[in-house]
Order: C-alpha cells, then sequence, then structure tokens
C-alpha cells in the first residue's frame, strides 16, 4: 500500500504532466478536441492573459486551434511547478516562458518584428475525475513581453 506521501507525488506529477502535455500538444502544433479532453474537466475553464473565458471542450478548443493557427512555431518552457492537493482537488501555479513565430502571413518573416517573448504565470485549479486529474480552470497572466503583435491580430484570439 502507498504511503501519504507517495500518493502526493503521484497526484502532483500527475497535475504538473497535465500542463506539460497541453503545452507540448501547443508546441507541436496537436491542439484537439481529444488533447483538450484528455487535460480538461468537461466544464473546465481556460482564460487568456486579456481575461477571456472559454468554458467547455469545444469552446477551448475551437480557440486554441485557431491561436495555434496563428504560429509557425511556439516554444513554451514551463517551470517551478507547486502544487498542493486538498482531497479530491489541487491548486497549481507554474512559470511561464513562451516564444512565438508569426506565421508568414501575419506580416515579413524576415523582420525583427515577426515574433514576440512572454513570460509570466499560470495558475489553475485541478479535479480528481474518474479519468484521473483534469484542469477545472487554467489561467494564465503576463508579467513581461517583447516583440510585435500584428495590427491585423486581435489581442482578445490569443
Amino acid at each position: 500500500m502507498a504511503s501519504s506521501f507517495e500518493t502526493e507525488f503521484e497526484d502532483r506529477t500527475r497535475i504538473s504532466n497535465l500542463v506539460c502535455r497541453y503545452y507540448s500538444a501547443v508546441d507541436e502544433k496537436a491542439v484537439d478536441r481529444a488533447l483538450v479532453e484528455a487535460v480538461f474537466t468537461p466544464e473546465g475553464r481556460w482564460v487568456s492573459p486579456t481575461g477571456i473565458a472559454r468554458v467547455g471542450h469545444e469552446a477551448i478548443a475551437d480557440q486554441q486551434i485557431a491561436a495555434v493557427a496563428m504560429f509557425r512555431a511556439t516554444h513554451h518552457v514551463t517551470s517551478d511547478h507547486l502544487v498542493d492537493v486538498e482531497g479530491n482537488s489541487a491548486r497549481l501555479r507554474a512559470n511561464l516562458t513562451a516564444m512565438h513565430l508569426w506565421g508568414v502571413e501575419a506580416g515579413d518573416p524576415a523582420a525583427l518584428e515577426s515574433h514576440f517573448l512572454a513570460g509570466g504565470v499560470f495558475e489553475g485549479v485541478a479535479q480528481r475525475t474518474g479519468a484521473g486529474w483534469r484542469l477545472s480552470e487554467l489561467r494564465l497572466r503576463i508579467v513581461w513581453r517583447t516583440g510585435a503583435l500584428p495590427i491585423h491580430v486581435a489581442p482578445e484570439s490569443l
């Protein structure tokens, strides 16, 4: 029988892996409904840096698929995952540094303004479900940013 320490360690690892799996799929341009269902609860909320919440698998998948399509490449690095488990729910916090290389249609790909870098913090809530841990909310807050946002791209679309 596993000790409470081992169980808590396994829970923290599984919750942290939800975030890693999600951002790995973003970078691989592999965001789809199946990924969203494997990461979020059915009523899950993904809150963008502009504060706009997408609620439910379909809304999250549709928005994230469209957002990922705007970029030729992205690279997300998460670190310092803090996970506090309390029974069947948990709170998490981690740092995020992300590079976004705009797609060719967003402007001159050779220009210095063809990318942006951002650093931030994401916070979330996870719930233990019959299928394992899932995020009921993931919220991203940008702390710093450098680079260009093409004039025709609305910040709320990100």
